[in-house]
């Protein structure tokens, strides 16, 4: 079987390589003349009292309690009276109920750091605020496609922070042992993934990992698909509509004839299989370089980055792939402050350029610029044109990923049904009609009116 051809229209130490695909070090350092620029030399707490605290959940403060404080000293110096708190959550799951709860209790924080999937879920649930207006000093420090990934009915919740352009990540050395051409759409990867098993049986492309929800949803995207829309009276659901099934039926080829290794990431096994040269690519996003050098940073100088393959070829149309944002809780008591906190952390210069140092690629265009004379990855040391790549890919990245108020439904409804597929040997597309149900038997018993 080919690949559909549809028009298109997104160890511990291991760990937290692969959590900072959709994380951000709570706070970035700055110079004070552009935080005044950006805060009017002196935040406004939004209630006329002077002093403010503003309470900052995140879930990562990779680099040290040490260089976050000094961070968060920047900001401060700059902005008298102003306190930043910071408190370290779970990931975005755990956050978005925390965040919940917090809203019903009438104790929420200030500036709140999550997945882009999950800001619908929040807004629809009325506790972010609507930040369109406060933004307005830093909206050109984002291209439109990156504001995309915070705006919900035409209007900003979200300060994008991180951003996962999607990229093959792939074995050099092995590709040109085995004779194999770096594929350039879908149907050419399946060739690929041919041609590995034939001349090395103990190898495989790649790995099926069956629970990687926002995956296939990115794939479903460049294919065509669109998994939730709304008209701001209805939801339609689309999981299982036509597109999305060609993706299931490829994948299942793939798996059907063994030609892709049916293995969770970040195994025991997957890493030693990607240690030993078993496992020669990862389609995911420009994250993916620093999470294979953490489980296997031996393999450094022999791996490089490319284009992920097409669906049809010659539109290299791609979603993002994880990321994350900075939101405003609409109970907040310092509001402006806040946006205004929020907006330094994504949107200044500096602060975007730091994350070249976490393993993130940073949102903001001024950040983007910076990577262009950044040293490459530590995985592909010797690809000096891999941040130009990634900046092109971001370009192309024009295919805007709806999410839809019930995504964790979605992913665990998905990620169960397709694992036991791929054990059962029964049909995929069965698994996305089964996550298709759920999710709209979930969206009508919470009250929401469903068209599809």
């Amino acid at each position: 079987m080919t690949a559909p051809r549809i028009t298109t229209r997104t160890g511990a130490r291991a760990r937290r390589a692969m959590r900072n695909r959709h994380a951000i070090i709570g706070g970035v350092l700055g110079s004070a003349l552009l935080v005044g620029a950006l805060t009017g030399c002196s935040a406004d707490s939004g209630s006329g009292d002077g002093d403010v605290t503003l309470n900052f959940w995140t879930w990562s403060l990779k680099g040290g309690e040490e260089r976050a404080e000094a961070i968060i000293d920047t900001y401060e110096a700059a902005n008298p009276g102003v306190t930043i708190k910071l408190s370290e959550v779970g990931g975005t799951a755990d956050t978005s109920s925390k965040l919940l709860a917090a809203d019903r209790a009438n104790e929420v924080p200030d500036v709140v750091q999550v997945e882009y999937r999950a800001l619908p879920s929040l807004v629809v649930a009325g506790v972010v605020k609507d930040i369109t207006e406060g933004v307005e000093p830093v909206k050109d420090a984002f291209a439109d496609n990156v504001w995309d990934l915070t705006t919900v009915g035409g209007e900003i919740y979200g300060l994008p922070q991180d951003i996962g352009p999607m990229m093959l990540t792939y074995r050099t050395d092995r590709f040109a042992e085995l004779g194999v051409a770096v594929p350039t759409t879908w149907e050419e990867y399946a060739t690929a993934a041919e041609q590995i098993r034939a001349a090395d049986p103990t190898a495989y492309i790649a790995s099926f990992a069956p629970t990687e929800f926002a995956f296939f949803a990115s794939q479903a995207a460049q294919a065509g698909a669109s998994w939730w829309e709304s008209d701001g009276e209805a939801w339609s659901v689309g999981i299982d509509d036509a597109a999305s099934i060609e993706v299931a039926d490829y994948w299942q080829d793939l798996v059907d004839r063994d030609l892709v290794k049916v293995e969770p990431l970040l195994t025991p096994e997957w890493n030693a299989q990607v240690n030993d040269g078993k496992i020669l690519s990862w389609a995911a996003a420009s994250w993916a370089p620093s999470v294979i050098y953490a489980v296997a940073p031996d393999t450094a100088g022999k791996w490089a980055g490319a284009p992920l393959p097409q669906w049809s070829a010659g539109d290299p149309s791609v979603p993002f792939l994880g990321g994350s944002t900075y939101l405003i809780p609409e109970k907040s008591k310092h509001a402006e402050a806040a946006t205004k906190f929020a907006s330094w952390l994504a949107g200044s210069d500096e602060g975007s350029k730091l994350l070249l140092g976490l393993d993130l690629y940073p949102g903001a265009t001024a950040g983007r610029e910076a990577t262009k004379s950044a040293e490459p990855p530590l995985l592909m040391p010797e690809q000096t044109d891999f941040y130009e790549l990634t900046d092109q890919i971001i370009s192309d990245s024009t295919i805007p990923l709806t999410w839809g108020p019930n995504v964790n439904v979605a992913q665990t409804t998905l990620g169960d049904a397709l694992q036991q597929a791929a054990l059962d040997g029964t049909p995929f597309s069965e698994a996305f009609t089964t996550a298709q149900q759920a999710i709209i038997d979930d969206l009508e018993k919470s009250g929401y009116t469903v068209t599809k």
